[in-house]
């Protein structure tokens, strides 16, 4: 029969280090007994401490650990604050600024802001959408197929979140900031949005867009285009970004029974044209 073995760990603490991490002089004898206090053995050998940790601490699994209960044996309240010598006031990047503003536009406009996971799968990204697969970054070892490569866009998270709205009262306009990669792993920000309801059509969702794109002060072209998500004829693209009808097979993959408009924006371009 065989039985556990309750014989302590052995692990190695650096008084150097235990008085840089809590901005204390304590000496090795000091280090010594707090940690007995905790119920560790403890011998020390020159500057090292070696510290007998039980076999029911089985929490302990790096110095840090062992750092904290020699802080919560001395007494939290007996340690100083102090200021940092470093002033470092933090601030948005304009990146960030940017996209909080052009968030605030379209909620102003009506949409609602969702929030999906970059990590995605490739039926998502390109079938369902009626697209040809394209190379993107795949995880190496998914947890699950649903979450096994970096999407690309943004637009079939939103048609997703339709699908699971599908219950939900009508008109549903939705919209997202994010960050996807490219199939070199290079980032890259964009906003899509999509307006789902018995009469939504091309000329609305260029209404919404051509707006957005006034208010932020930027200068465009609209040209024609085609997109095998959009209905021939009724999809337009900007030199940042297209927007049109979606098409009826896209639709139907989703399980949708309503028309649903949308187009997509890369922010980091747009950003770029206005700096």
């Amino acid at each position: 029969m065989k039985t556990p073995d309750l014989a302590p760990e052995e692990m190695q603490l650096d008084i150097e280090y235990v008085n840089r991490i809590l901005g204390i002089d304590f000496s090795s004898k000091d280090v010594k007994e707090l940690l007995e206090r905790m119920r560790y053995g403890v011998n020390l050998k020159a500057n090292k401490i070696h510290v007998l940790i039980p076999a029911y601490r089985a929490d302990i699994l790096h110095p840090i650990d062992l750092v904290e209960d020699i802080a919560i044996a001395y007494g939290y309240d007996k340690f100083k604050p102090e200021l940092p010598k470093l002033y470092t006031p933090g601030s948005k990047e304009e990146i960030e600024k940017f996209s909080s503003s052009t968030r605030e536009l379209m909620i102003g406009s009506g949409f609602q802001e969702i929030m999906s996971m970059i990590l995605t799968n490739k039926e998502s990204l390109f079938e369902k959408m009626n697209l040809s697969e394209e190379d993107a970054v795949e995880t190496k070892h998914p947890v699950s197929l649903e979450h096994s490569v970096a999407r690309t866009w943004l637009l079939p998270a939103l048609m997703s979140i339709l699908q699971r709205n599908k219950n939900r009262e009508y008109p549903q306009k939705l919209f997202e900031i994010g960050l996807c990669m490219d199939s070199k792993g290079r980032d890259n920000r964009k906003l899509a949005g999509v307006i789902a309801h018995s009469t939504t059509n091309f000329s609305e969702t260029k209404a919404t867009l051509t707006g957005i794109m006034e208010s932020i002060g930027l200068e465009y072209k609209i040209k024609k285009s085609k997109h095998d998500s959009f209905i021939v004829g009724r999809v337009a693209s900007l030199d940042f970004g297209f927007f049109g009808e979606i098409h009826p097979q896209v639709l139907d993959n989703f399980g949708l029974e309503v028309p649903v408009t949308a187009f997509e924006l890369n922010l980091d371009e747009i950003f770029a044209k206005l700096k």
